[in-house]
């Protein structure tokens, strides 16, 4: 049997709010078994029709069976009631229907009605290939100290084509959390994390806000008290689409997360960073993305980055983005599929 993570207390610690109350029934479930699965998959789902299908698909295709799915309806307008009903002969697949709370609420709540002593997540618009679960589970058998486990994410488009991004560019595994403070490398489809941290920890947190890095502030808090483990394969399928949400929100989000770690003064001490300079690499990483596409709004980033920090102007994210600045697009665009 795999050990589980024992909690233990990190140097400093940031009060959560505990996850809800778990239960055994739900209103508007498609069903709910008395079995306990040792994984809980959570799909927090707001009008994702298009992808949800291939989403579930993706979970019944694992060749690890031992699962059951939660798929939360966060208020969704759209079919996806009539899609999570096409599943009702399967047991494992449990529907919970719920009034517009936004994704920390409607994740919470999914795990919260889950059983598995493993959690893992999932999007309704991203994928998942066929051994995920299984190479997680033994990833997290052989590093019991671990509290979760991630994979490389491969990108892809609206219609499932794979895009020459990959995150992160290279693994990181054990004691991540300053690394991890420099930017959220973690995409929230790759990640099966143990129960008995995330009850430690306190879930997501509804109070980041805007939306766009709350998981990266729960990567944050277990990846402060455990180490972090890693399948260094490609899957997870990240899309993108019309209906992410914006790098304006995201990154709007991500500074809220930086100045909510900072304002405790053992972050900078455990990272050797300062507020100023992990701000800027927030502005950096996206004024880098948008060079190729928007260069005046790139510049606008660049400029804020630098009256954040001079000295971050040095890092990898700025050197792309001075490059995306000033070499020609075609240029920029070859150099980026390589």
């Amino acid at each position: 049997m795999q050990a589980s993570a024992v909690p233990r207390q990190g140097p400093f610690m940031m009060i959560r709010a505990p996850l809800p109350q778990r239960c055994c029934t739900c209103t508007g479930s498609v069903g709910i078994t008395a079995r306990l699965a040792e994984v809980s998959v959570v799909v927090a789902a707001y009008n994702q029709g298009p992808w949800l299908a291939q989403a579930i698909e993706s979970v019944r295709a694992q060749t690890f069976v031992d699962w059951e799915l939660v798929v939360v309806d966060d208020g969704s307008t759209d079919e996806t009631p009539s899609i999570v009903a096409r599943y009702a002969a399967d047991a494992r697949v449990v529907y919970i229907r719920q009034a517009r709370a936004e994704r920390s609420t409607a994740r919470n709540r999914g795990i919260a009605a889950s059983s598995g002593r493993l959690v893992a997540f999932l999007d309704a618009d991203d994928l998942w290939r066929p051994e995920k679960l299984a190479r997680q589970i033994a990833a997290l058998a052989a590093d019991p100290a671990a509290g979760l486990c991630y994979t490389i994410a491969r990108f892809i488009d609206s219609a499932g084509r794979p895009l020459p991004v990959r995150k992160p560019l290279r693994p990181l595994s054990g004691d991540v959390f300053a690394r991890l403070m420099r930017g959220n490398v973690l995409i929230l489809a790759s990640v099966v994390a143990r129960r008995v941290c995330l009850d430690a920890v306190g879930g997501f947190d509804r109070a980041v806000t805007p939306y766009g890095c709350e998981d990266w502030d729960l990567w944050l808090r277990i990846a402060r008290r455990w180490p972090i483990a890693v399948v260094d394969e490609e899957l997870t399928l990240y899309r993108r689409h019309g209906g992410n949400t914006s790098w304006e929100g995201v990154l709007a989000s991500a500074l809220v997360v930086v100045d909510r770690w900072y304002a405790d003064p053992e972050t900078a001490r455990r990272t050797g960073l300062s507020r100023g300079t992990v701000r800027a690499l927030q502005l950096w990483v996206n004024a880098a993305a948008l060079a190729g596409e928007d260069r005046a709004a790139a510049a606008r980033l660049a400029l804020r980055a630098l009256r954040e920090s001079p000295a971050a102007a040095l890092g990898r994210s700025a050197l792309a983005t001075a490059a995306g600045l000033l070499l020609p697009h075609a240029l920029v665009a070859a150099l980026r599929r390589r």
